[in-house]
């Protein structure tokens, strides 16, 4: 497509996180906020009223009104307003991650979005963590990965499993670092607090031989959001998400002497992940360029992430099954 100077965008849902949606649209250069919409009309018109916005009573008006769309809805959700958007228009969407419920109505989604030929890109925020931009441009060839995203219990998303809801993230990471399909799963998960899995530990397998270990957990004491890559080079790097700090060690084995070992250390700016992101998906719109993160890489993550809650289940199954044979008093 030609470059498009300015760019019409709306905002379909502004609750927690879409009304940061909003409010980062409408800072970011060649980008009209055209419009929200939400279906709790007071919400949208508290937040209309803050950023200075129209609030479309009704999500047809506003599909016609824009250019584009970032869709931050509930997750059950995104495949039916998606298919009701591009039925109506052929713009570029932006859809919150995951990009939805169930690998039927994702594929439903991939499959509108090539059939209008528009840009999708899905919110994989910690795509957009300038750490794991440095290891993805140098070209890592990782042999072993542990990851770890602890949080203490809170309110938000507790309707999903916690593997869809945090471990996703480093799930689209691992897969963008080794890129080779997953051989072997091994996964325990079990609640603690709410109906879902809160806690799981997962064991990858990849045909290429790189193995790696992926931990999530909503009740934690404390926050961890930490990745650990060990390349096949013999080089080590470790990745706090959070303080954007990357640590980075270079191992050289001498015949006869020990392994000389040298480190070196980045800190990286504080830079809002949000306005990265969608700046990203503005300047793929402009120019014409593909999306950082394409809606087959979300249904990858997707497909992992529900197979990985599937077999936490299955372990939780066998050790409760295990239990109640025990005869034990």
């Amino acid at each position: 497509m030609s470059l498009k100077e300015t760019v019409s965008v709306g905002v379909v849902g502004v609750g927690y996180l879409g009304q940061h949606h909003a409010r980062v649209l409408s800072e970011i250069p060649h980008v009209r906020l055209a419009g929200i919409h939400d279906s709790d009309t007071r919400r949208a018109q508290e937040i209309g009223a803050r950023l200075k916005v129209p609030v479309f009573d009704s999500l047809d008006a506003l599909v016609d009104s824009v250019d584009a769309l970032s869709v931050v809805t509930p997750t059950t959700t995104h495949a039916e307003i998606a298919l009701r958007i591009l039925a109506r228009k052929k713009i570029a969407l932006f859809l919150e991650k995951p990009i939805a419920d169930t690998l039927a109505e994702a594929k439903k989604i991939l499959d509108a979005v090539r059939e209008a030929q528009v840009l999708l890109q899905v919110g994989h925020i910690e795509r957009f963590n300038p750490g794991v931009v440095a290891m993805l441009e140098s070209g890592v060839r990782p042999a072993y990965i542990e990851a770890q995203r602890l949080s203490p219990f809170g309110l938000r998303a507790t309707d999903v499993p916690v593997i869809v809801d945090l471990m996703i993230h480093d799930i689209d990471i691992i897969l963008a670092l080794v890129r080779s399909p997953i051989q072997t799963m091994r996964v325990v998960g079990t609640p603690a607090i709410t109906s879902h899995i809160d806690l799981a530990n997962a064991w990858l397998e990849f045909e290429n031989g790189c193995l790696a270990q992926v931990t999530a957990s909503r009740v934690s004491l404390d926050k961890l959001r930490k990745i650990r890559v060990f390349d096949r080079r013999g080089l080590y790097y470790s990745l706090n998400y959070d303080t954007r700090e990357l640590a980075m060690a270079t191992v050289k084995l001498e015949t006869g002497a020990l392994p000389s070992i040298s480190r070196s250390a980045k800190s990286f700016p504080s830079e809002e992940p949000l306005k990265k992101e969608l700046s990203t998906f503005i300047e793929s719109l402009r120019h014409g360029l593909p999306p950082r993160v394409s809606g087959d890489e979300a249904y990858q993550a997707l497909e992992v992430a529900l197979e990985v809650n599937r077999l936490a289940h299955e372990s939780l199954a066998r050790f409760r099954d295990a239990d109640e044979s025990d005869p034990s008093p």
